[in-house]
């Protein structure tokens, strides 16, 4: 497995909230929930903190984990999916980074604080000859296999102080013989294909495939341009953050 990766500031007015690190066999981006500059957090940490300080223990539990027992039979549902029912370990994964940053901070911070800093989740690992991931809220996975691109967001609940909140993940494993590359993109790194409506999802990974993932971020600074003041295409941040991550797999379907 390769991996390469970028992730940009979207404003010189706030720090990028976005995180990305990948280990052998595993990667995860996240997506810090960024509010308006002042918000109060009921934290002193802040939203980039707090999405490094998950991602970086995530990470962790997940490169603990890599020795999880595969689960016996073969994958089960569509051959774009390949979801395997039941087994779901890098929601234990997630639950325990989340209590471990809790228990980091609640003795300066007020977790039960309706702002209190959250992050969207994506994570991927190779087990062998299998490929497990999991999509929290609204960030985007693209799986490239046989039968092309296919997209995973994850809705609308996002990691904060409530371990339970990993359970609303969507996860799934996928044999390795069936990708040719998986995409994971913060949403400010899928806007040319979800909100400027300049291509398509296999247009966006391809984009990355041939030119690399600062193409794609370049390419969307490109169009955010011409559109400074959010008119055209509204939207809360003329300009966000954006983190590409592609694992690529050696060998051709």
């Amino acid at each position: 497995m390769r991996v390469t990766w970028t992730t940009d500031q979207g404003s010189p007015e706030r720090r990028n909230e976005d995180f990305v690190a990948a280990a052998p066999g595993a990667v995860v981006v996240l997506d810090g929930c960024g509010l308006p500059l002042g918000t109060e957090l009921g934290c002193v940490h802040g939203t980039a903190w707090y999405a490094r300080s998950l991602g970086t223990r995530l990470l962790a539990r997940i490169l603990d984990g890599l020795g999880d027992t595969p689960p016996a039979g073969p994958p089960v549902g569509p051959p774009e999916g390949r979801h395997r029912p039941g087994n779901r370990p890098l929601v234990a994964r997630l639950a325990g980074a989340i209590s471990d940053v809790a228990a980091s901070h609640q003795a300066t911070c007020d977790l039960a604080h309706p702002n209190s800093p959250a992050a969207t989740v994506l994570a991927a690992r190779v087990r062998g000859d299998l490929l497990d991931y999991l999509v929290l809220a609204d960030s985007t996975l693209l799986l490239d296999g046989p039968d092309g691109i296919q997209e995973i967001t994850g809705g609308v609940a996002y990691a904060s102080a409530d371990p339970r909140i990993a359970e609303y993940a969507i996860t799934g494993t996928v044999p390795l013989a069936d990708l040719r590359s998986v995409l994971l993109l913060t949403d400010g790194a899928t806007r040319l294909a979800d909100m400027f409506g300049e291509t398509d999802w296999t247009g966006l990974a391809r984009i990355v495939q041939k030119d690399g993932p600062e193409a794609l971020v370049a390419r969307t600074r490109e169009v955010e341009a011409t559109d400074p003041h959010a008119v055209r295409w509204p939207r809360t941040k003329p300009s966000d953050d954006a983190t590409v991550a592609l694992l690529g797999f050696v060998g051709d379907l």
